[in-house]
């Protein structure tokens, strides 16, 4: 279930991630741990002072990816075509890890 809010958009991670292409480069995502794709994240924006908004950190989420930082991410693929699952696995593996996984460059 997708809805808007105030700038933000509640979903699954799993959707959150399928829609990274279509994101503004300001958007960030944040999501409830332990992150999974079926985490509940919200689709916001950073406060004034570049952090997790306080009302959404009371509400248990926490900064997963700015669209900026998760698109350079995919962009390690390069032309290989990837699969959804594919794509979502390497954004949940860098958030988590803040590396690659080996698998990436296959």
């Amino acid at each position: 279930m997708t809805f808007q809010s105030n700038h933000e958009r509640r979903l699954l991670l799993e959707q959150a991630l399928d829609e990274i292409d279509r994101l503004q480069d300001d958007d960030v995502v944040f999501a409830r741990k332990p992150w999974t794709v079926a985490s509940e994240a919200i689709i916001g924006k950073l406060d004034h002072n570049l952090s997790v908004p306080e009302k959404l950190s009371n509400q248990g989420f926490e900064y997963f990816l700015e669209a900026t930082t998760a698109k350079e991410v995919i962009s390690v693929f390069g032309s290989r075509q990837r699969t959804d699952q594919e794509r979502r696995a390497l954004l949940l593996f860098y958030a988590i890890h803040d590396a690659y996984p080996e698998w990436a460059y296959t």
